[in-house]
């Protein structure tokens, strides 16, 4: 009797145990990048005699499968991954499905801040995925923007890099890592170096985003958006450690870049480390001049000017096609932990860090008066970028708050400029140290009724601290043994500092209105306050804030706002056929830079100028994409127009003019009469252009790829013609890729461009172009000529997971410039590299 009644507790018992092994064995499938669970996921056994499928929230039972069964994962668009039940239970019943690296160059994550469908996005957008980066193994982070197309790339220096979108250039081309912008308030209108600050060999993919995307991002984005994405380490992988190691040699400046990073993948967090050191000699420029113009770029004298040793004349360079003081070293440092948190949190720590030695600015070393060479000295001291970022995402899955990411970001940059003229001992030292904290969060709602909303908003705070002055050498004979106390002079930026802080909100709302036509809404304000201050107690300080009525200080204190939109149509009335339509506004808040830089170039001298305003800009972008029924053919074609509002641009005077009183002086600046040049709001631009894109696929394995870019801008009244506008380029590339070989030939071309179409501001360097004389003896600039390279690489894998690459550059040794650049392009290039996992 007492046996059966303790029999049904026993058999509940039993019972409960029995429902909660079931439980316990219940998996969830999440998309590894949006974390968001995974329907309709099949699984099933090696023999496939044992399947079930997860169901709306992602999950399922594995009691359909044995011990000994290996469960694969398999979903459309993703990695098929493979696990037996012991690993899903050290796994937590949690399983993370990668994408596969063709369906993620369908997906955007930069345009909404947030993964998007391709097809759904009306902006153009182009990625850059990691096989190409592999494949192509770019010397540093700006040139890898030139496997994108419609990327044109200016260069001042061999440390250099500053990319042109749409005719837009420099702080109008938003630079972002990681979802943080890197542009600050000393982002300057001219050309831009900071690009090489990022390390391409830690680069999982790059978005291109084409035209104002103010919505997304505030100010600065009006030419578009670069968005680096470095890599990310996987929690709980099959491999608990991973390693690689690379290092790529170029002939033709006698670069070597070595880069280690080792991965490691434990159940709740993962590690991702990374180090490249980098070293770049003098660039060689070519030597076959098809442009007719025998001693343009050559090199015949140089300065051998250093930290330690005094030359009082010019050194005569031996090989006059060797660019002397063109090369520098760099080393790069990534950091990045990922934790997982309770409650379906993730945890990111990223940590990058950046050090060049002293960069030579080459064009102002090779810049001549009088006949003579004008600089000892010019070159940028060790520029450093330091980023601390922890990210913060969550998943509550709430009506209002689906999901979200919080991130916060520091940052430190250091930059100088040291120059010195010969017949000089003067030696001037310019510091900049600029200071970043930001913090963005970035929200999106629950889908229903095929409608989506995200919204966000950002803070950013820019601390700039300036300082300048000037040393005597001391010499003993050749050779520099000390220096002069320092003597204080001007400052390029406010002497007494200044801070550049703005906050923003924003919201996108997407309505897939059928299947076939997706409309986008998107708004964004942003509020700015600009502070700077100059000390007069120094006793250096710009002589036309004399009538400041603040005994010690010249202020700036400036604010604005701006409301930007954004609306868009996709449309897809087949499935070979997209309809993409555009409207868009953005805006640039002047910066520190527009509003308080001093700076002497050529005998003309910028000075800042307080009333400067906004530059706002309203853009229209249409675009066909037709892709041939046998999937063989893919061809788009784009159109755009950009009305520019208040254009800021540089406007030269013989004669300083206060812009508040019109009183008009005589400047003097470093003992020498100078003209002097603003930055100001000179009226409303136009600019238009149109690009196209192809690919053909021969087969699987070879496949032609072709991108034209065409550009034109109005001349302004009292500016003239607007700067960073080139006609016409592209590229064509022919690609092979079978088995473990592959192989790319790639033809970049670029038309001329007349004398008469560059900016009158300097910012083109019609300078740096050829001269041809006149009957009467007269030289003149003749502008930028045309020009067309070819390259080829190739790359082989080897069973032991390492890859050997060998390539070509400039087969056929042209001499070439990019437009605008102030140094002339590597000439043939032995390019000789292999990386290997392990």
């Amino acid at each position: 009797m007492k046996y059966l009644m303790t029999f049904p507790n026993s058999l509940t018992t039993f019972f409960m145990l029995f429902v909660g092994f079931l439980y316990s064995q219940e998996v969830t499938v999440i998309d590894a990048l949006t974390q968001e669970p995974l329907s309709g996921v099949t699984l099933y056994n090696q023999n496939k005699d044992r399947n079930t499928i997860t169901n709306s929230d992602g999950t399922c039972f594995l009691s359909v499968f044995t011990s000994e069964d290996l469960i694969s994962f398999q979903y459309m668009g993703f990695e098929v991954q493979h696990f037996s039940k012991e690993e899903l239970k050290n796994k937590g019943y949690k399983v993370s499905l990668n994408i596969e690296l063709k369906e993620l160059s369908e997906v955007i994550l930069s345009v909404a801040r947030t993964p998007s469908k391709k097809n759904q996005i009306a902006e153009k957008v182009s990625v850059i995925n990691s096989s190409e980066i592999k494949n192509n193994n770019p010397q540093n982070g700006a040139d890898l923007l030139l496997l994108a197309p419609s990327v044109r790339l200016q260069k001042s220096q061999g440390g250099g890099g500053s990319p042109v979108l749409r005719g837009f250039e420099a702080n109008r081309v938003l630079l972002v890592i990681d979802g943080v912008r890197m542009n600050n308030a000393i982002y300057r209108s001219g050309h831009l170096q900071n690009a090489i600050t990022v390390d391409p060999n830690t680069i999982e993919r790059v978005e291109v985003v084409y035209g104002s995307s103010s919505v997304g991002y505030g100010s600065d984005a009006l030419g578009g958006v670069v968005h680096y994405f470095t890599k990310s380490p996987r929690i709980n992988s099959k491999k608990m450690m991973s390693n690689s190691f690379s290092s790529n040699y170029n002939s033709s400046n006698q670069s070597l870049i070595n880069h280690f990073d080792t991965e490691l993948s434990f159940k709740n967090w993962a590690s991702y480390s990374s180090i490249s050191i980098s070293k770049f000699g003098d660039l060689k420029m070519g030597e076959n001049r098809l442009h007719g113009f025998d001693s343009w770029g050559l090199v015949p004298f140089f300065s051998e000017n250093n930290e330690t040793t005094y030359f009082s004349t010019p050194s005569e360079n031996k090989n006059s096609n060797i660019q002397k003081n063109s090369g520098y070293d760099q080393f790069d440092l990534l950091q990045k932990f990922i934790i997982k948190l309770p409650q379906e949190k993730l945890l990111t720590l990223n940590i990058q860090y950046s050090n060049s030695s002293d960069i030579p600015r080459f064009d102002k070393l090779n810049e001549y008066k009088d006949g003579e060479l004008r600089f000892a000295e010019w070159h940028y001291g060790p520029q450093k970028r330091f980023l601390i970022s922890p990210q913060l995402k969550i998943f509550p899955k709430k009506k209002f708050l689906y999901k979200g990411y919080l991130t916060m970001a520091y940052q430190n940059i250091n930059e100088s400029r040291i120059k010195r003229m010969f017949n000089s001992l003067n030696r001037a030292n310019l510091e900049e140290n600029v200071q970043v904290w930001s913090f963005n969060g970035d929200f999106e709602t629950k889908r229903k009724n095929k409608t989506n909303f995200t919204y966000g908003f950002e803070w950013v705070k820019n601390k700039v601290i300036s300082d300048a002055f000037n040393q005597t050498l001391i010499l003993n004979g050749s050779e520099i043994i000390g220096t002069s106390n320092p003597s204080e002079i001007s400052t390029r930026y406010p002497s007494k500092g200044s801070d550049y802080t703005s906050a923003a909100f924003y919201g996108n709302f997407k309505w897939e209105i059928n299947r076939k036509t997706t409309l986008t809404l998107g708004s964004r304000y942003t509020h700015t306050w600009l502070k700077a201050q100059w000390d007069r107690n120094t006793g250096v300080y710009p002589f036309w804030m004399m009538n400041s009525p603040i005994d010690n200080l010249m202020n700036i204190d400036a604010q604005n706002k701006a409301i930007t939109g954004s609306l868009s149509f996709t449309y897809r009335p087949t499935s070979d056929w997209q309809l993409n339509f555009l409207a868009s506004s953005g805006f640039r808040s002047p910066n520190i830079d527009d509003l308080g830089k001093i700076r002497e170039h050529r005998g003309i001298l910028l000075i800042p100028n307080p009333t400067l305003k906004p530059e706002y800009a309203n853009n229209l972008d249409f675009g066909i994409s037709y892709f041939t029924p046998n999937k063989k053919g893919a061809f788009a074609i784009r159109f755009y127009t950009t009305f520019i509002n208040d254009y800021i641009g540089r406007k030269l005077s013989p004669f300083y003019t206060n812009q508040e009183t019109g009183e008009i002086t005589e400047l003097i600046f470093n003992e020498e009469v100078v003209q002097t040049q603003i930055n100001a709001n000179v009226g409303n631009a136009l600019i238009q252009g149109a690009s196209f894109e192809g690919k053909w696929k021969f087969n699987s394995y070879l496949s032609v790829i072709s991108d034209l870019t065409f550009t034109r801008a109005d001349y302004l009244k009292d500016l003239g013609p607007l700067p960073s506008i080139l006609p016409f380029y592209g590229s064509t590339m022919l690609r092979y890729n079978k088995n473990k070989f592959s192989f790319q030939i790639r033809n970049r071309f670029s038309s001329s461009k007349k004398p008469e179409d560059f900016s009158l501001g300097g910012e083109d360097g019609l300078d740096e172009t050829p001269t041809q004389q006149n009957p009467q003896g007269i030289s003149s600039f003749i502008g930028t000529p045309s020009w067309s390279v070819l390259n080829f690489t190739a790359a082989y894998k080897l069973k032991n997971n390492t890859n050997l690459r060998v390539g070509m550059e400039n087969i056929f040794d042209i001499h070439y410039r990019e437009f605008a650049s102030g140094i002339s392009s590597s000439g043939r290039n032995i390019v000789l590299g292999f990386n290997t996992n392990f």
